[in-house]
C-alpha cells in the first residue's frame, strides 16, 4: 500500500510539473514577416524568454513575456546617451496585442510566419 501511495504522488508531481511547463506558453525560434517586395522584412528569433529582433539591417536583443492575448517585450538598451539608427528598434519596446497559431505569429495585427 505505501509504495503505490508513493508512486501515485510521483504521477501527480509529474503531472503537475507538466501542466506548469505547458502554461509558460513560450516561443522558439524564428518567425519572419517579408515585409512588402522585400521592403521592411523582420524577423523574430525567440530562444526561452529572450527576443531578437532583424530590420533594414538593424539587430536589437532584449526580453519578452506572453500573457494572455498580449506580449510584453523590453529592449536592452545599450546606449542611452546617444541617438542612432538603432533607437528605431526601440519601438519594439512595449506591450502589444499577440496571437499564436501552429505555423505564425501575430503582434499588433502583423503576421510573422514561422521559419524553421
Amino acid at each position: 500500500m505505501k509504495k503505490l501511495v508513493k508512486v501515485l504522488a510521483l504521477v501527480v508531481v509529474a503531472a503537475i510539473a507538466c501542466l506548469a511547463l505547458a502554461s509558460c506558453g513560450g516561443l522558439s525560434g524564428t518567425y519572419e514577416n517579408k515585409g512588402v517586395f522585400g521592403l521592411g522584412a523582420t524577423e523574430l528569433t525567440f530562444k526561452g524568454n529572450k527576443i531578437t529582433i532583424e530590420t533594414l539591417g538593424l539587430e536589437a536583443e532584449g526580453t519578452y513575456k506572453i500573457d494572455g492575448d498580449e506580449i510584453k517585450i523590453e529592449i536592452e538598451d545599450n546606449d542611452e546617451d546617444e541617438a542612432s539608427w538603432d533607437d528605431l528598434l526601440k519601438a519594439w519596446d512595449g506591450t502589444f496585442d499577440f496571437e499564436k497559431e501552429d505555423d505564425y505569429i501575430k503582434i499588433n495585427g502583423v503576421k510573422y510566419e514561422k521559419a524553421d
